[in-house]
């Protein structure tokens, strides 16, 4: 297979931040618990024509270089504060659209974008003046096969990604080293959002880059991670220098849970002796995985201060991971959807 057909979604030089040879990674089906000792970087995290043309990947190349570099810096400082500004931009770009072009989040936004296509779909069957009414019935019967190009759609989300970057900007980056005898894990959506404040939350999305409580957990190593947080929301305990030491390894655990629950289909770690470890973990969780599948809620509209009732509302999210984060060195309220009130962090500085 060539480089240029085989696509990757997480790039190989992210593999290598974990590897030890700097060719290979140990990694372990987080559903079947399958070990590899040695599994090629090369053939990980892709599939042929994953983003359908070439000139893609040659973008991405072109971006991960950069990015790549901006990466470095960061892990050789260990303290995001001492990054140039041009760096944390490159570093916020490559977090919003690594998170953005992969298979889970292909697979997550797929059922928005079948929703939509379908919506547009109908309107157009309906006002053609052209079809007669067994012609439109039959066209509306089969609309429920018709599906988005996933490629496509997925452009667009890594798109939006990118220029949705910025708004994690006010979020307080916080380097965690690990230093535990247990190595931090990374998954095949190495990238995840999560939102402790509003957990209890489920008929919205919370998720947003402008959501109040986000979170942001992001693996560089199997001794660094980082994680960004909304200051306003979480109390993070032991943080110096923008550094927070993790020594309990239930910490430790529930991160490399947290990245078990958001991959597709691997998790990936930098020493064998450790696959017993992350088995086990997996094991752990075997009953709560869940493949990702973005929630669409199709509601009618109600017209604000008339109350009149107005065309369908559609509603699509990405839910969060099913499983509840508790780190010792975190402490926060949790809202449900009794309290939750719509609001952006953004909001907070408008003059």
């Amino acid at each position: 297979m060539s480089e240029q057909s085989n696509h990757h979604y997480v790039p190989q030089f992210y593999f290598r931040y974990f590897s030890t040879d700097g060719k290979s990674i140990c990694l372990v089906n987080r559903l079947t618990r399958l070990a590899v000792r040695q599994a090629s970087i090369r053939g990980q995290a892709s599939k042929t024509n994953f983003y359908g043309e070439k000139e893609v990947e040659k973008a991405l190349a072109v971006v991960e270089g950069d990015s790549g570099a901006s990466l470095r810096k960061l892990i050789e400082a260990r303290d995001p504060a001492t990054l140039a500004p041009k760096d944390v931009d490159r570093v916020l770009g490559w977090v919003a659209l690594q998170r953005s072009r992969t298979v889970a989040a292909r697979d997550t936004g797929q059922p928005m974008h079948d929703k939509m296509l379908r919506m547009y779909l109908e309107a157009a069957i309906g006002s053609d003046g052209d079809l007669d009414e067994g012609q439109r019935q039959e066209l509306l019967t089969s609309l429920g096969s018709v599906r988005a190009n996933p490629a496509q759609a997925q452009l667009v989300e890594m798109k939006a990604a990118l220029e949705s970057a910025e708004r994690l900007a006010d979020l307080k980056p916080v380097m965690l080293i690990n230093r535990t005898a247990r190595p931090f894990i990374f998954g095949d959506a190495p990238v995840v959002f999560y939102n402790g404040y509003y957990r209890n939350v489920r008929h919205r999305g919370v998720l947003g880059f402008d959501t109040p409580g986000l979170m942001v957990f992001f693996p560089l190593s199997p001794t660094l991670a980082l994680m960004l947080a909304d200051s306003y929301c979480y109390d993070v305990k032991r943080v110096r220098d923008n550094q927070l030491q993790v020594r309990e390894l239930r910490d430790v655990a529930a991160l490399n849970k947290l990245q078990i629950h958001s991959a597709s289909s691997c998790v990936y770690f930098h020493d064998f002796q450790f696959a017993g470890y992350v088995s086990e973990l997996c094991r752990q969780e075997r009953a709560t995985l869940a493949p990702h599948v973005g929630t669409v809620i199709e509601a009618p509209g109600i017209e604000i201060g008339t109350g009149n009732q107005m065309g369908d509302i559609v509603h699509g999210f990405q839910p969060q991971l099913p499983y509840f984060l508790a780190l010792s060195f975190l402490k926060h309220p949790v809202i449900g959807d009794d309290r939750y009130r719509f609001a952006r962090r953004s909001e907070r500085f408008a003059i």
